[in-house]
């Protein structure tokens, strides 16, 4: 196997002063003729002993309880950690007990999946039990029970779907079992699992995503999901259930984490909002609206930092203004909105969705916004309300005005710029907010 010079070094290191292996994800995947992206060692050397010999590359501690060493070498690092056997299930895996080995199998045993049982000295291969079978298989199995596994840690569910998809693994186990325990995704951080469901969203290939959807894994991570399961759109436009077509949007895109959580979360409020008129047409009115709170209120419950949920309940918002009157107006006050890097983001969301629609699909709205989107860059159009040639300190100053009033007036004076742009001067902008007072008092 070829090892970068680093890797190579680190595990020479090892073997000079006891036993070396490299462990896990960077053996499965240089095995499954994947790209690995880290690269983990075990060994029997004790921890002071450890950091004597790498004190040289910043090594640090990150869980001396179970031997783990953390070390920095060329800008990379590199985790290092003191074979083990885990003892006993304990409700709390911090409160794992653990026994020190100098047996590599021994370690093998504690892993998750057969497939990350798998250790390599350089020389040789060293797999427990059916590890190698499998990985040519390319199956997805948990060692020993199932059940056990994933009570030791329950973030394994989202782990094993996460590995078939990226992958491109077969299952070996069972899903009804995964079923069974999928309440004890309550033990596991809100943060742990919002990174697991990250990269599921990011999965290039959702048919995985689908399946968790199908057994209720989303549903149990996101509760507001099991509405959209089966929703029929009642619809010429739709020959797809809510569900069905928030994730084929979701695959018309690219692995983007913002525009994939946009997607996930455009359409989730449709059943919320449904209703038949009298004459037996089917509604969605303000759903986008309902999508949008609905997509604050998960994201935030999921602790998703205040930017991303800022960007993605606007794009949630705005997916649907696509059907408004386009002008160069609408385009300015969507731009302001959205901002230079995620009206992109918008563009692809809005032609997605469509996709995801019945055919034919027309997309004159999108290009008309283009165009009007090219000539306001091209041009220097004033579309921000810091574009404007006025602020606050100015009308405080000249019009003895304070708090809400300040705001209000600038408002009415963004709208103005953007219909009249060529007045985006000083002067006449102070003669506006003149009148508008005048106009108030």
């Amino acid at each position: 196997m070829d090892l970068t010079d680093d890797i190579h070094f680190i595990l020479s290191m090892l073997k000079e002063n006891g036993q070396g292996y490299i462990v896990g994800g960077y053996i499965r995947d240089k095995l499954l003729g994947l790209e690995p992206i880290d690269c983990d060692f075990v060994t029997d050397i004790s921890y002071d002993k450890l950091h004597s010999i790498f004190s040289n590359f910043c090594p640090k501690e990150i869980g001396k309880k179970f031997g783990v060493m953390q070390i920095l070498l060329n800008g990379k690092s590199y985790e290092i950690a003191k074979m083990r056997q885990d003892i006993g299930m304990p409700e709390d895996r911090k409160e794992q007990n653990i026994k020190f080995t100098t047996d590599i199998y021994e370690d093998l045993k504690r892993r998750d999946f057969t497939i990350n049982a798998i250790a390599y000295d350089g020389d040789k291969y060293f797999y427990h039990e059916i590890s190698k079978i499998d990985l040519s298989n390319k199956v997805l199995r948990f060692i020993g029970n199932e059940n056990d596994r994933i009570k030791e840690d329950p973030l394994r569910i989202l782990r094993a779907f996460r590995f078939l998809g990226s992958k491109n693994l077969k299952i070996g186990f069972s899903l009804k079992n995964i079923k069974a325990n999928l309440n004890l995704l309550d033990k596991i951080s809100i943060e742990r699992i919002r990174e697991e469901f990250n990269k599921f969203v990011l999965e290039k290939n959702l048919i995985v995503f689908r399946l968790m959807s199908k057994i209720g894994v989303i549903s149990k991570i996101i509760p507001e999901w099991e509405y959209t399961i089966g929703f029929d759109q009642q619809s010429k436009g739709h020959n797809l259930t809510v569900d069905e077509h928030i994730i084929k949007a979701m695959e018309c895109v690219q692995e983007d984490l913002i525009t994939r959580l946009a997607l996930f979360f455009h359409d989730i409020g449709k059943p919320q909002s449904f209703s038949i008129d009298t004459n037996g047409k089917s509604h969605f009115y303000n759903h986008e609206i309902v999508s949008r709170d609905l997509s604050y209120k998960i994201m935030n419950r999921m602790k998703y930092d205040k930017k991303t949920i800022h960007r993605v309940c606007n794009l949630v918002y705005t997916h649907f203004f696509y059907r408004s009157q386009v002008n160069m107006y609408f385009v300015k006050k969507l731009l302001n909105t959205l901002g230079e890097e995620d009206i992109f983001r918008f563009y692809k969301i809005v032609e997605a969705d469509k996709i995801a629609h019945k055919p034919p699909y027309d997309f004159t709205s999108i290009d008309k916004m283009k165009i009007f989107h090219y000539k306001i860059i091209k041009e220097n159009i004033p579309y921000k309300k810091k574009d404007l040639n006025i602020n606050g300190d100015d009308l405080k100053n000249i019009f003895n005005i304070q708090g809400k009033y300040i705001g209000e007036i600038l408002d009415i004076l963004y709208d103005f710029i953007l219909n009249c742009p060529e007045q985006n001067k000083k002067e006449i902008l102070l003669k506006e907010a003149h009148k508008i007072l005048e106009h108030n008092s």
